[in-house]
């Protein structure tokens, strides 16, 4: 008898909030251990950031070492000197401050701490043998939902293709999430990680592998990007209403792709940022609408409900396939208004590398989840669609 098994993973525990770092230190106090490596990144120690936590480390009578050498899509060289810097200064206990890539490289260090060999070693998942140290991350932009999932991404500096590597293992001891954090940064930082948020959420519930509690979590997170991005892209650090929603949606979105997986869209960014450095949520927010209309006639009745989720007036009495098209543009039409191209071109991608990006894709393991079968023809399309801007949607509509 064939039996439906899924796996689900998230933290046991997330601390939520305006001003919820501030009580880091008392959370961290409970954990067996001394010492904390702070990964972080340079902008975001010179902010400021970084303050209230440490205050609260020190108020816990705990000690720590500010390790601030991450860079956008960390190289397993950059990995291997955060590890370096974790056994120099005595850590037992790995704290991740930052984006996606802080978060990423604080994960892949929590491996090297107890575990030998090369962070490539790794790749894949459920290859990490020994238990991590204590870990604690803490975002500091509504976007990755690292924070709460049980994978990272690390860039082989030799092919430039980012690996994944995945472990329950991976899971933060603590996750604190504090709104207040993502008030400073930039605009067109806002907006890109918060269309990937909202990628996040639409490839988690168009995947094959979602379940019934990914989909509640993906489509709240849908309505509220919706609902709130562009006011958290437009008033920087005014709009505590809206930062806070989009820190929700994209926690949210993280546990809904943490067991409901992911799709043609990462598969695809994912070698856009390892060959030409395009920011990851940049990435996404450009090649989303276009792998949409590609899965729409497979999951035409779930992008319905994406598309009522984003606040288009669908009407069920005509085809799905038709009201569907009305996610397409209402995607687009809010990556519009928080300034996001329409387009590859627009990026330091080159349309020459379409056959090599198509190739590679094939082999991420994001497309697993992708809900309509997807060949290198497939993937080449797509990628010539989102270079040339080219969709059918508004002959439809």
């Amino acid at each position: 008898m064939t039996r439906d098994i899924q796996m689900w993973n998230v933290p046991n525990r997330v601390l939520f909030g305006w001003g919820s770092v501030e009580q880091v230190g008392e959370y961290i106090a409970e954990f067996d251990a001394e010492r904390a490596l702070v990964v972080t990144d340079s902008g975001v120690e010179a902010a400021g950031v970084l303050d209230p936590l440490l205050e609260s480390i020190d108020d816990a009578g705990k000690t720590y070492e500010v390790w601030a050498g991450v860079e956008p899509d960390p190289t397993d060289e950059v990995v291997h000197e955060a590890a370096a810097a974790y056994h120099e200064a005595d850590a037992d206990l790995v704290l991740g401050v930052g984006g996606g890539s802080s978060i990423d490289t604080a994960k892949a260090t929590a491996i090297l701490a107890t575990n030998d060999g090369g962070i490539l070693d790794y790749k894949g998942s459920g290859n990490v043998s020994d238990e991590l140290p204590p870990t604690v991350y803490v975002p500091t932009t509504a976007g990755t939902g690292s924070e709460v999932g049980h994978w990272t991404i690390v860039k082989d500096a030799e092919t430039n293709v980012k690996e994944e590597i995945g472990d329950v293992k991976l899971l933060a001891d603590l996750a604190v999430v504090d709104p207040e954090l993502t008030a400073s940064a930039p605009e067109p930082v806002k907006a890109a990680t918060g269309m990937d948020v909202l990628t996040h959420a639409v490839e988690a519930y168009v995947s094959i592998k979602a379940q019934s509690q990914t989909s509640a979590l993906a489509l709240d997170s849908i309505e509220k990007v919706g609902r709130y991005l562009p006011r958290a892209v437009e008033y920087r650090g005014g709009d505590r209403e809206a930062l806070s929603k989009m820190a929700r949606a994209s926690t949210q979105a993280g546990m809904a792709f943490n067991g409901a997986g992911l799709g043609a869209v990462h598969a695809i960014s994912h070698q856009i940022g390892g060959k030409f450095g395009v920011p990851h949520g940049l990435a996404n927010a450009i090649v989303l609408p276009y792998v949409m209309e590609y899965n729409l006639p497979q999951v035409p009745e779930l992008l319905v409900e994406v598309a009522e989720a984003l606040g288009e007036d669908v009407d069920r009495s005509k085809p799905a396939s038709v009201e569907a098209y009305k996610a397409v543009r209402a995607t687009r039409r809010l990556a519009e208004s928080v300034r996001i191209p329409e387009t590859l071109a627009a990026t330091d991608a080159e349309a020459d590398a379409i056959p090599e990006l198509a190739e590679q894709a094939l082999d991420d393991g994001s497309l697993t989840g992708n809900p309509r079968t997807t060949e290198r023809e497939d993937l080449e399309e797509i990628l010539e669609n989102a270079f040339a801007g080219e969709f059918r949607y508004d002959s439809v509509l």
